[in-house]
């Protein structure tokens, strides 16, 4: 029972970290795979006396430095991003132990009958806590529904991947998609003492669309991973999340969109840093460069290369059926505070009259613009669609 229990508290931690959660009080999730973009220029040695120096720009927009073909006449887009946080601790004794997954729905299905949809975030707290910081974005004319389903975890079977794979399914049929998963609600009584866990669903209310999931486990090898992607992007399917479980793995899991015609390629280059005299310019370099080809940023792995070499990877995903461009900005950090901050909503606001929309990465964020395109890679992507 000792070992199981203790068991029980790793893979509790396991699962939280890497479905997104375990996010503090004043941070939050909101990231991508780590691509190291900022490339800020080092600061001079200050002077003697140094003058006080100019209140900053709030929003100073990309740097033409380090764009050098920027957009001359960008088509402003309509979309307005929203920071909201949540913290509630539970009254152990009185208060129902899902009462604090209540509340946040209650507060997502607020904003989602304004139009908002959950696109980052860092949920976490523990068996008698909840918080969450996290950003939305109204940028279609439609309403959003949200709740949460429960997920027992039994770190005694195996079978966890495929019973979380066939809540999905259940779940797709009825319009409904991953968002997140949540911490920790509660323990099953003895004797299992099993963890059982929040995962959150969102249903887009102004459309009838149905979704399928699939998924395999994660292979190492970086060619593994890109063919069987693209054997699933042949049928519909893109790359959706990348959820652990303890004595079990990682599975990479896939979304399709019943309603669509799109088929996706999902493409690995080599990172610049991975390289020799390779440096930051050149990793915007190579993003910019596979946006012109139409391939929208994902996110960041090591895995094993053909040679057997373990080089950084930067995947790209491209909808075939269409001859949509990307085009990226990577602007400075609004605020020094480590995670996604109102400033971030602040910024990513501020960029919408340059036709920019929020991709990821709130420490270093990256913004992108979609030209010919329609559809889910066109817009701001959910966290679980960039985060490893």
């Amino acid at each position: 029972m000792k070992t199981k229990l203790l068991l029980t508290v790793v893979a509790t931690a396991l699962l939280v970290a890497c479905g997104g959660g375990g996010g503090g009080g004043g941070g939050g999730g909101g990231g991508g795979g780590g691509l190291p973009i900022s490339g800020a220029a080092p600061s001079p040695a200050p002077s003697p006396a140094p003058a006080p120096a100019p209140a900053p720009d709030p929003d100073p927009g990309p740097d033409p430095a380090l764009d050098p073909s920027p957009n001359p006449a960008p088509t402003p887009i309509t979309a307005i991003y929203k920071f909201l946080t949540f913290k509630q601790n539970v009254d152990i004794g009185n208060d129902p132990p899902e009462k604090r997954f209540n509340d946040y729905v209650a507060l997502l299905n607020r904003e989602g009958a304004q139009g908002y949809r959950y696109i980052a975030g860092g949920p976490g707290g523990n068996i008698a806590s909840l918080q969450d910081s996290f950003m939305m974005v109204k940028d279609t004319e439609t309403t959003y529904s949200y709740e949460y389903k429960t997920f027992e975890l039994d770190i005694m079977r195996t079978d966890g991947l495929a019973r979380l794979l066939q809540q999905m399914k259940e779940q797709g049929a009825q319009g409904k998609v991953l968002v997140q998963f949540l911490p920790q609600m509660t323990l099953t009584s003895p004797p299992n003492i099993n963890p059982v866990f929040g995962i959150l669903y969102r249903k887009d209310e102004g459309s009838s669309a149905t979704y399928d999931f699939d998924a395999f486990m994660f292979p190492n090898a970086m060619a593994d991973l890109v063919s069987g992607a693209n054997a699933l992007g042949a049928n519909g399917f893109r790359p959706w999340a990348t959820p652990s479980m303890l004595t079990q793995g990682k599975a990479q899991f896939f979304i399709k969109d019943l309603s669509s015609s799109a088929r996706y390629e999902l493409k690995a280059v080599v990172s610049p840093l991975s390289l020799v005299g390779g440096e930051t310019p050149h990793v915007k370099a190579q993003i910019r460069e596979q946006g012109a080809l139409g391939y929208r940023l994902v996110t960041e792995r090591f895995m094993t290369a053909p040679d057997g070499t373990r080089p950084s990877y930067i995947f790209y995903v491209k909808d075939l059926t269409q001859s949509s461009t990307f085009e990226y900005e990577f602007l400075e950090n609004p605020d020094p505070v480590f995670g996604l901050q109102a400033a971030n909503a602040a910024q990513a606001n501020g960029q919408t009259v340059n036709g920019l929309r929020y991709l990821a990465l709130p420490d270093t964020p990256v913004f992108f613009r979609s030209l010919n395109c329609t559809g889910p890679l066109c817009v701001s992507p959910t966290l679980l669609e960039m985060s490893e």
